[in-house]
């Protein structure tokens, strides 16, 4: 049942942001159907984060409903008030109960799977599931540290947030809301390079081929979605089959370089896929629904300036009658009449400067300083680079017009997306910004394991381009020289995307940026963050190579090296297979499927707790400190926050240390948990549970492991036991 409301609330979403995502997506065939739901989420969280962080209204379901009715409203107004039914008219009806099938498939698909290992604990889970029960218990933002009590949380928790607002808006409970949205990214990451892709392809065809559309919307949302690397056909089928010794693992293809074989320099290369089966909800996985979005607004861009200059192109070749060209020219003297033509320059000027998908994009950008901040340069260029090119195409005879323009629009993007993410960035410490070289470089055939696909997609695709412009097929005499045709906008996208993605994938060669993982490590989170969104807009690119090469070039040796390419890439979709098998087991078998819910992990691996956190989860209300004991990352220490959502005094201890880069604050604290269950005066234990406001103090298997001379007597005598299991775990309600 909770997946139909899930389901419902993102579509009654989509629904009601069509009108605004028919507006910026016009000359998609769907008119942007499924980026509609993103538009609908994204933007009704922010401005829902914007009024609570202002303390304008609380945390709560009635007020979420609120502010979406509100905007919801809004664009039906819009819808009416700017007349778009024209802009309605002539959708592809047909295409958006296909896309939105698909979309509930897959959303179903996986709330199925991920039923098999449904509990938050492992790798980030713990981490992720405790910014989720933290935040639906919190009122106000920004929310309290639920690890570093007395403090609002230092990292990028805005994917989340997005999270713990859906968990609100829908009304279902964090546990089984968790998996939901791990389910809802793995659908987003099929359906919208679906929707792009299947249109990139319609701009270029122009006509009746709709096999061509299809194919490149499938292979390009399986492909970003549930594709893995080479690495998976190299070790995962071939190597395996031929040594009966080896046996492959899926992470093998996240951890490869520095790993196999071992070298002092250890990396990570993640993609979608890995992100789906292993159930972290991060940042970098959560917003893969938002970059491919924006991604899209920017293309939606690309297709309006192409049809601007088609239009002036036009406008220009009709000729224009003596009288009617006297008629709009300005009378030699007449200043009132040229300050008025001058005005409205200036008003074509600031209407090209603050396009609609300039303030998405600039918005989008922004925010992406919240819910995951490598996304805010990468997106900025990617994007900048799509409009940067077609606006040089444009004022390609008015270079000044070109620079005003474009330097606006950067400026305008850069300054909109600043002031929508202030309400995060004034609480926000940077955690790290400074650039180093790096001293070490991945060897050349593990680079060409992980990325000779692309890479040679993108060579084959350069030389089909120049191919044709030598060929020159539509070319125009002037003098003795001959010019082609500019290429066509779709093409000349997706080139520019799958040049972003290259550099994207050499910048970890080059420069890294310096925090607190070091030696071996010291380029794995950059690596990380910049190929994982390479791997996305490759994704998206290869289909349209394959499917183009197979529709436009009419070469046989050009054909048969895109089945090639594109029976490769579905070979790397074994992944997903064999990574759900690894990791869920059999699925076939209902029998061995567990919940839905990921809060099944406190009866799984911590039985001796599971009735103590049940009676804080029922009976303590707000977010009173609850101190237990502090643990490493990555360990089954901060079990009662994370289950509970209420704030301890210290977490996990890499990621705090990574979130505030201060060890000795952190040992500081470590310090004080230890005097307060260790202690033998009572007068500083009291001053220590004051100094951070504790009202519960936790007793249970982990704490009597970590402190093994816990001094029950002095602690029962300043507090009464509010919940005992009548053997070793209790809870302490300290005395007011």
């Amino acid at each position: 049942m909770e997946i139909f409301i899930w389901w419902l609330t993102i579509t009654l979403l989509g629904t009601g942001f069509m009108p605004l995502s028919a507006w910026v997506f016009r000359h998609f065939d769907d008119r942007g159907w499924l980026f509609s739901k993103s538009l609908g989420i994204f933007l009704t969280a922010w401005v829902f984060f914007v009024l609570n962080t202002a303390h304008i209204i609380s945390f709560i379901q009635r007020n979420c409903l609120i502010v979406t009715g509100f905007l919801i409203a809004l664009n039906i107004l819009a819808f009416f008030k700017l007349n778009m039914r024209d802009i309605i008219r002539g959708v592809d009806l047909k295409l958006i109960v296909i896309e939105e099938a698909i979309f509930f498939v897959v959303l179903a698909a996986w709330v199925y799977i991920i039923g098999f290992k449904p509990e938050a604990y492992g790798t980030e889970k713990f981490m992720d599931y405790a910014f989720m029960t933290s935040m639906t218990r919190s009122l106000y933002m920004p929310f309290e540290d639920m690890w570093f009590s007395g403090e609002s949380i230092n990292y990028y928790y805005g994917g989340q947030y997005i999270a713990a607002w859906l968990v609100k808006t829908s009304g279902i409970g964090v546990g089984v809301g968790y998996n939901i949205m791990r389910a809802t990214v793995a659908a987003f990451s099929f359906v919208m390079p679906f929707s792009l892709c299947y249109q990139l392809i319609s701009d270029r065809l122009q006509d009746g081929r709709k096999w061509a559309r299809w194919a490149a919307g499938l292979i390009g949302g399986f492909a970003v979605a549930f594709c893995g690397n080479v690495h998976y056909i190299l070790y995962g089928i071939i190597k395996e089959l031929t040594n009966p010794d080896y046996s492959y693992w899926f992470p093998d293809s996240t951890r490869y370089i520095g790993y196999d074989p071992d070298l002092p320099d250890k990396t990570i290369h993640e993609f979608p896929a890995y992100s789906t089966v292993l159930g972290d909800l991060h940042a970098h996985y959560i917003n893969v629904m938002f970059v491919v979005c924006v991604t899209a607004i920017a293309y939606a861009c690309v297709q309006k300036i192409a049809r601007e200059i088609e239009a002036k192109k036009a406008a220009a070749s009709v000729p224009v009658a003596d009288s009617e060209a006297k008629s709009l020219s300005v009378p030699e003297g007449d200043g009132a009449e040229k300050a008025t033509v001058a005005k409205a320059d200036w008003k074509v000027l600031l209407a090209e400067i603050l396009r609609p998908e300039i303030i998405l994009i600039g918005i989008f950008t922004g925010v992406f300083k919240f819910t995951n901040y490598w996304d805010f340069p990468i997106y900025f260029v990617v994007c900048g680079a799509l409009i940067f090119f077609m606006n040089l195409r444009k004022y390609r005879d008015d270079l000044m017009g070109f620079a005003i323009v474009m330097g606006g629009q950067a400026v305008s993007a850069f300054l909109i997306g600043t002031i929508a993410c202030l309400p995060f960035t004034m609480t926000f410490d940077q955690i790290s910004t400074e650039i180093g070289f790096t001293h070490t470089h991945t060897v050349f055939y593990q680079f060409m394991v992980l990325w000779g696909l692309p890479i040679i997609c993108t060579l084959f695709y350069i030389i089909c381009l120049l191919l044709e412009q030598g060929r020159i097929p539509s070319a125009k005499k002037t003098g003795t020289k001959e010019t082609a045709e500019p290429i066509a906008y779709p093409d000349l996208a997706a080139l520019l995307l799958a040049l972003c993605a290259l550099g994207l994938i050499y910048m970890p060669e080059v420069i890294f940026v310096k925090d607190i993982y070091s030696g071996e490590h010291y380029r794995a989170n950059t690596m990380f963050k910049l190929t994982y969104q390479a791997f996305i807009l490759f994704g998206m690119v290869m289909p349209y190579v394959i499917i183009r090469t197979l529709t436009v070039v009419r070469k046989l040796w050009a054909q048969a090296v895109s089945m090639v390419l594109c029976f490769i890439l579905l070979m790397t979709g074994g992944f997903i297979v064999r990574s759900s098998k690894d990791w869920f087991g059999n699925i076939m078998d209902r029998s061995l499927r567990i919940s839905t819910d990921a809060s099944v992990f406190v009866d799984q691996s911590f039985p001796s707790d599971f009735d103590a956190i049940a009676w804080l989860n029922n009976t303590v209300s707000g977010r009173p400190v609850v101190l237990e004991a502090p643990g490493d990352s990555y360990t089954g220490y901060e079990r009662v926050s994370v289950a509970t959502g209420l704030p301890t005094v210290r977490g996990w201890y890499v990621h705090e240390w990574l979130w505030r880069s201060d060890t000795d604050l952190l040992n500081e604290r470590s310090a004080d948990i230890e005097t307060i269950y260790t202690g033998e005066d009572e007068q500083t234990v009291r001053d220590l549970i004051k100094k951070y406001n504790i009202s519960y103090i936790y007793i249970g298997s982990l704490e009597r492991s970590m402190y093994a001379n816990i001094n029950d007597t002095l602690l029962q005598s300043i507090g009464t036991v509010a919940y005992s299991d009548g053997v070793s775990t209790y809870i302490l309600k300290v005395a007011g």
